[in-house]
């Protein structure tokens, strides 16, 4: 009996988690991308075991080629929901990864997963302990509903951002905002107890992005993209529900 030996490098791996929670998705996705092999792995990892332009890259196990360099090549990457908790997204990922053990714990290392965040869809389940806006975002002085938007909530106090969440086809979008306390301890003089949460919520429209957008993107690109500021008060458990316009050139 002859014993054969098959061996390929790995070339990236693809963690993909809940934008709410960031606990890794455990239900079925589909993971895609032009002239790209993926593999559910047994740890729920999305590996990517082929891709063409790095063919040497897969079969050298031992001593990976020096070109292409590393992160010198992109690919944009389609994550879906087989279901209907989640919205698509797209991604765009930097190839060939470190492959150097020395750098594992650095970003762009291939034994480092990349992290892919999936956000709610407006028919998500939702829990009880959080506070949810609910938004359709629609093209200012029509009621055409933008897809494919970013929503970010950040704390008016200091700009951290709390939540972020897209819109879908409609531009119906959920965005869910844990850890807003029941009881919050005011410095201010007034009441010792306040139970509202002063935050800022913004959306950033891509006019040419899709309804899968790609939310890393719009979130580098906000300062140059249309977009919209709108004030709000959250509490823990209860749903605020607006209508938010963005103007577009």
């Amino acid at each position: 009996m002859m014993v054969e030996s098959l061996t390929r490098r790995v070339l990236a791996a693809l963690r993909v988690v809940d934008g709410v929670t960031g606990q890794p998705i455990l239900s079925p996705l589909s993971v895609s991308g032009a002239g790209t092999l993926w593999v559910r792995n047994r740890r729920g990892l999305y590996v990517l075991t082929g891709m063409t332009g790095l063919e040497a890259h897969q079969d050298g196990l031992m001593g990976p080629p020096a070109t292409p360099a590393v992160g010198s090549m992109s690919v944009v990457v389609d994550v879906r929901d087989m279901g209907s908790t989640y919205l698509s997204r797209r991604q765009t990922i930097r190839l060939p990864r470190d492959p150097d053990p020395v750098h594992a714990g650095e970003s762009g290392s291939v034994f480092r997963p990349i992290e892919s965040r999936l956000y709610l869809s407006p028919s998500a389940p939702t829990s009880s302990a959080w506070a949810v806006i609910r938004v359709t975002v629609v093209r200012e002085g029509t009621e055409q509903g933008l897809g494919g938007t970013l929503i970010r909530v950040l704390r008016a106090s200091d700009g951290e951002v709390l939540a972020r969440g897209i819109s879908d086809g409609r531009g119906e979008a959920l965005v869910a905002v844990p850890g807003i306390p029941v009881m919050t301890w005011e410095d201010a003089p007034g009441p010792v107890m306040g139970t509202e949460v002063d935050v800022q919520v913004e959306v950033v429209c891509d006019p040419g992005g899709g309804e899968a957008p790609d939310p890393d993107q719009l979130e580098a690109n906000r300062a140059t993209l249309p977009n919209r500021q709108t004030a709000m008060k959250l509490t823990s458990g209860r749903t605020v529900v607006r209508k938010l316009t963005v103007a577009i050139p």
